[in-house]
C-alpha cells in the first residue's frame, strides 16, 4: 500500500514513516502541511493519505475535502489530543479515520486496515447510491414517455409500455433510449 504522509513536525514524519514501514506499507512521499497536496496526490498516486498534525486548522479541512470530492482516497488524521468538534469537522472533510497520538507499527497497521475498509465501503455505498439514481431517473424517462403515448395514441399505460418495448427491441436499444427518443420526437413537433 502506498502512503502519502503529510506533517510539519521531522521528528514525528521519522516515526510515523518507520511505523508505516514497519507496518509493510511503502512511502510515496512525504510533505509538510503547506506542500500542494493536490499535485502531491497526482505525483504519486497513494493508496492512503495520512496526516499527522498536532492541530489541523479549519482551512486545512476545507482543502481535505475539496481534495477529497475530486480524487477521493482514504484519509488518516492523526492528532496530539482529543477534539471532538475537530473530529465532527475532520470526518466532514472525508477522513476515514480519526485517531490521538500514540504511534506503534501495530497501531500504524490497524489504522491503515480500518482506513481502507471504511473507504472502499462508502465508496460501493456512493456507487450503488448513484446507480439508483440513475435507475430511478431512467424509470422517469420512461414513464414520461408511456404518458405522452397514452395521450396521444389513446393507449391504456400497458399497451404504451408494450409500444416502447416493442420499438426497443426492434431498434435493438435499451427501452429508456427508446423513451427519450420518444420524448426528443415529441419536443421537436412541438416546435
Amino acid at each position: 500500500m502506498r502512503v502519502l504522509v503529510v506533517d510539519d513536525d521531522g521528528e514525528r514524519a521519522a516515526v510515523v514513516e518507520a511505523s508505516l514501514r514497519e507496518a509493510g506499507a511503502e512511502i510515496a512521499a512525504v510533505l509538510g502541511i503547506d506542500a500542494d497536496l493536490r499535485a502531491a496526490i497526482q505525483a504519486h498516486r497513494p493508496d492512503v493519505i495520512i496526516v499527522d498534525l498536532a492541530s489541523p486548522y479549519r482551512d486545512y479541512l476545507e482543502d481535505l475535502m475539496s481534495i477529497n470530492q475530486e480524487t477521493p482516497r482514504p484519509i488518516a488524521l492523526l492528532v496530539g489530543e482529543e477534539d471532538r468538534p475537530l473530529m465532527a469537522r475532520a470526518v466532514k472533510a472525508g477522513v476515514s479515520i480519526y485517531a490521538v497520538d500514540g504511534l506503534s507499527a501495530k497501531l500504524v497497521r490497524s489504522i491503515m486496515e480500518t482506513v481502507s475498509g471504511h473507504f472502499h465501503r462508502f465508496q460501493k455505498v456512493n456507487e450503488e447510491l448513484e446507480k439508483s439514481r440513475a435507475a430511478l431517473n431512467d424509470r422517469k424517462t420512461i414513464e414520461r414517455a408511456k404518458g405522452l403515448l397514452m395521450a396521444h395514441r389513446d393507449l391504456s399505460e400497458e399497451q404504451a409500455y408494450k409500444t416502447l418495448r416493442k420499438m426497443a427491441m426492434d431498434q435493438n436499444k435499451r427501452l429508456v433510449e427508446v423513451a427519450e427518443a420518444v420524448l426528443s420526437f415529441a419536443e421537436l413537433l412541438k416546435r
